[in-house]
């Protein structure tokens, strides 16, 4: 399937986080580290099918949810480097969606 150009960028960066996230979590059998990979692949998904902005922005939300309630549950699904990275690159991700041309 092809991706919408406006999408393809932000599809290669949550395809390149979602392979960074497996080796940062040690391909864990954790219920959160398979609830937040699922995510990653449902937003592909999404963006795929060249969802409204709003659902990738809700997408990436429920992603940054289940990693901070992992956080806050003091389940260490990664180390403290690996955790603060991907909670930057998911908030300016949320960001980024914000100024699609389609964003309403």
């Amino acid at each position: 399937m092809s991706i919408d150009p406006t999408y393809q960028p932000m599809y290669q960066q949550v395809r390149d986080l979602q392979f960074a996230f497996r080796d940062a979590t040690g391909g864990s059998d954790h219920p959160a580290a398979r609830q937040i990979d699922q995510e990653m692949d449902h937003l592909m998904d999404d963006m795929e099918v060249k969802k409204n902005p709003r659902d990738l922005e809700n997408r990436i939300k429920n992603i940054q949810h289940y990693m901070a309630d992992a956080t806050h549950q003091g389940e260490a699904l990664m180390n403290y480097n690996h955790q603060d990275h991907f909670t930057r690159s998911f908030e300016q991700m949320r960001r980024d969606v914000q100024h699609f041309s389609d964003y309403s």
